[in-house]
């Protein structure tokens, strides 16, 4: 085999650095666990890898096997920006052999879209994700946190609320997610089932952090993350009417960013934010002193495609969206 050939393997034992969630084998163990397709590709030889890429599968009605790359692959830090983007392409490719259709959401290699100008259809403009850099001691990580969301933080640690952190047990019915559901469907946004929380928390001690604030044993708010490798991503989120009058999200937020530096996360991951539809949340996300992190645009390759993606690019670019201010608001996801 090509040095520069993709070929299919088993999950990576071992990954450098932070990787995303997305492209990690504790998501493809979940998926597995839902009934999902999973597939993971090697770029180059066994002994020596210069990127890894996590493939889900399913079948569209219609159309057929579609297969999802999600900010993936996971590149050896060796591998140039050129290389890198003639890899994804070649990948696209390849996996296009097998399924009908190919979607794929790439971060960005040094701020360039790796799939720029490849004649694939653009399907959703850039999202943007907040990361946030568990460095230096807890002096230091408290001096990061915006000014009005460590105003919040101080009013949560002065009232009468307790902090437990636990491992979440491996329940789809767990209040927590019970009461995150009830939450979504109220404010009407898309979520991961539960069954996907509790398949992750199954994987050992240590996969799912649980923070729960509880003010004279009533539970106010609480929080899940789930740990892959060394980062870390926030999963859900819900607070209730006496848990946002005492900042709780706030104190349940920071307590999670002291116990994962603690336990060895280096990154934590906070998801999607939108200006436009949450405002709040961006704010909330962003004062925790996480960056805005832009990822690369969503574009499919599937029959017909092509053409239609020539004919877009000769149309106007559209206007960016407005980037979020970093605030303490609470969260209202």
């Amino acid at each position: 085999m090509h040095a520069m050939e993709w070929s299919v393997t088993t999950a990576p034992s071992r990954l450098a650095g932070p990787v995303p969630l997305q492209q990690h084998p504790r998501y493809a163990a979940a998926c597995t666990a839902l009934g999902r397709s999973v597939l993971w590709l090697r770029l180059g030889p066994q002994d020596a890898p210069l990127a890894h890429a996590l493939i889900l599968s399913r079948h569209w009605p219609g159309l057929g096997r579609a297969a999802l790359v999600s900010r993936g692959p996971v590149w050896s830090p060796e591998l140039t920006p050129a290389a890198r983007s003639g890899a994804l392409h070649a990948l696209v490719r390849g996996l296009r052999r097998t399924h009908a259709a190919v979607i794929a959401t790439p971060d960005r290699v040094h701020g360039v879209d790796p799939l720029d100008q490849c004649g694939l259809l653009d399907l959703v403009t850039p999202m943007t994700v907040a990361q946030l850099e568990l460095s230096g001691d807890a002096a230091a990580q408290r001096a990061r946190l915006h000014g009005k969301w460590r105003n919040r933080l101080v009013r949560a640690e002065a009232a009468d609320v307790c902090v437990d952190i636990t491992q979440m047990p491996p329940d789809p019915d767990h209040w927590l997610l019970r009461e995150e559901a009830a939450q979504a469907r109220t404010r009407r946004y898309r979520r991961l089932p539960p069954a996907f929380a509790a398949a992750w928390a199954a994987q050992g001690p240590g996969a799912a952090a649980l923070l729960v604030a509880h003010q004279r044993r009533v539970p106010v708010a609480g929080m899940l993350f789930l740990r892959h490798g060394n980062a870390a991503s926030y999963h859900v989120g819900w607070t209730g009417r006496r848990g946002r009058t005492l900042c709780a999200h706030n104190l349940l937020m920071w307590r999670a960013m002291d116990y994962l530096a603690e336990t060895g996360t280096t990154r934590l991951d906070l998801d999607l934010i939108d200006t436009q539809t949450a405002p709040s949340l961006a704010r909330f996300k962003l004062g925790t002193g996480a960056v805005a992190v832009t990822l690369g645009t969503t574009r499919i390759s599937a029959p017909g495609t092509a053409l239609v993606a020539r004919i877009a690019a000769r149309l106007p670019p559209p206007a960016p969206e407005p980037a979020a201010r970093a605030g303490g608001g609470p969260v209202t996801r």
